[in-house]
């Protein structure tokens, strides 16, 4: 068997989004200037998806991942559909689910509509993924052991696919390596930010807290993740991109210790 092949690495811009929101285009000629391989959306901020397009090909960024909320899938999804090939994309992420939905009753039905979104995906060649926080692990009531995760995991893993986040396992009182390891093979997207210390639990620069990154890249790399993205909801050691600049060079120092 040959080496894990090292997924390239891609900034979740809600982590620029002091820049994306002044300015989206200026923001991805910044990130691609750091190095970022690509990049994954978490809105256009009114740009037209064929001027972003162009903005993307001359600065040389692929996109990784496209977040949509679930009302707007539900609502517009022939737009979506539109957004997401004129950006060349094929994973559309629902990012979050609000507090209506997290009971039992509504993480059922959430996974019904996000089924049924999948399967017209699909004949668009497109994917679906959803990318968890820390509440999906909380158990829903005192007399339940049932998680929202363990409703999201049930559905049909070639058409929910996951977004795992590694920060947000750790929040969640979950191992993310155990975590990453049982659902790696439903995991194209793998969200890699740091935590400072167990007891604030404020985000940091990837390589500066306590997450094991070493055997969580070889896990995924392995189980054929397809790209490593960057996230930082806050906590910045300067400014967003400075924190961004040196969460890059410590996970590609990374990468080549776990990946060698």
């Amino acid at each position: 068997m040959g080496h894990a092949v090292t997924p390239p690495i891609a900034l979740q811009l809600f982590t620029v989004r002091d820049r994306t929101e002044a300015d989206l285009p200026g923001a991805l000629k910044e990130v691609a200037a750091i190095g970022y391989e690509g990049v994954e959306f978490a809105g256009l901020f009114d740009h037209a998806p064929h001027e972003i397009r162009a903005v993307l090909d001359n600065v040389g960024l692929r996109v990784c991942g496209l977040h949509i909320s679930l009302p707007r899938l539900i609502a517009d999804l022939q737009s979506c559909i539109h957004e997401a090939q004129t950006l060349g994309v094929d994973l559309v992420v629902v990012p979050y689910l609000t507090e209506e939905y997290r009971t039992e009753v509504g993480y059922r039905h959430a996974v019904r509509e996000m089924v049924a979104i999948a399967e017209r995906l699909c004949d668009s060649g497109l994917r679906l993924a959803y990318h968890h926080h820390s509440f999906e692990f909380q158990t829903l009531g005192p007399d339940s052991a049932l998680r929202g995760i363990d409703i999201l995991i049930d559905s049909p893993p070639d058409l929910v696919r996951l977004e795992i986040d590694v920060y947000w396992c750790r929040h969640g009182g979950v191992d993310p390596l155990k975590f990453l390891a049982r659902h790696v093979r439903r995991t194209p997207l793998l969200h890699l930010k740091d935590m400072r210390d167990a007891r604030s639990r404020k985000f940091t620069e990837i390589g500066s807290g306590i997450i094991p990154f070493r055997p969580i890249l070889k896990t995924a790399a392995a189980g054929g993740v397809e790209w490593f993205i960057v996230e930082q909801d806050s906590d910045f050691c300067g400014t967003s991109l400075e924190s961004c600049r040196r969460s890059l060079e410590a996970l590609r120092t990374l990468c080549s210790e776990a990946l060698p």
